[in-house]
């Protein structure tokens, strides 16, 4: 999930353009600063993603931002019946807004402690909440929105009791999936969901590859998460 209301991109293509736009230039060791714009003139279903980007408060956690599946699922219901959804983790906390300056002073992982010492204290929540479709609503265009009159539904809470570092934690042995699912949910047309399935295995191999290199050090050198 993210905490974008929309992606950028629609299509693995599209990605792969965002990715070139966005790339180092050798001749100025840095990305070509009208990279960004030439892509968004000639990708028009990005702009929602880019207002967003420019408008959206920052804040200072992970803990009071929400974060939406943006793909569309189908659920399955106990008559066999297909329902298109969207979900999102909604924060049980209200969001506090930090001007972007302001963030600059906070150092280096800022957000990583910020969340360790909360959980320190309590435990986090976020309402798992799912979003229904209806005719006509984009099942395979990341990039837009639902309109925000269609049915939603609180189905339970996630709680957070603790966190731990990336680097030799039990999560970073295992490939996440999103076409992987349980009974009951299954994938829509949505192109982006292939295209992360086969790049997420991807990238897993050459994890995996780096530790069976490195077996007595938790990152080869010079590996960033």
């Amino acid at each position: 999930m993210n905490n974008s209301p929309v992606f950028v991109v629609s299509n693995p293509r599209d990605f792969y353009e965002l990715t070139l736009a966005q790339d180092i230039d050798p001749a100025i060791d840095k990305p070509d600063p009208g990279g960004m714009k030439r892509f968004c003139a000639t990708h028009p279903n990005a702009a929602p993603f880019a207002e967003w980007s420019r408008t959206a408060p920052w804040t200072a956690s992970w803990a009071d931002e929400t974060y939406n599946s943006l793909n569309a699922f189908h659920f399955i219901d106990a008559g066999g019946a297909s329902h298109l959804v969207r979900w999102s983790m909604e924060s049980t906390l209200s969001p506090t807004p930090v001007p972007h300056a302001a963030l600059a002073s906070l150092g280096p992982d800022f957000l990583e402690h910020d969340l360790v010492r909360r959980l320190a204290d309590r435990p986090l929540t976020w309402r798992l909440v799912v979003t229904f479709a209806e005719p006509g609503d984009p099942s395979n265009d990341a990039t837009k929105a639902w309109p925000s009159d269609r049915t939603r539904l609180d189905v339970g809470t996630l709680i957070m009791q603790k966190a731990e570092a990336e680097a030799d934690g039990p999560c970073r042995d295992f490939n996440y999936d999103p076409t992987i699912l349980p009974t009951g949910i299954a994938v829509s047309d949505d192109p982006l969901l292939p295209a992360r399935s086969a790049a997420y295995a991807k990238s897993f191999d050459l994890r995996t590859a780096e530790a069976a290199d490195y077996p007595h050090t938790s990152r080869p050198p010079g590996d960033r998460p």
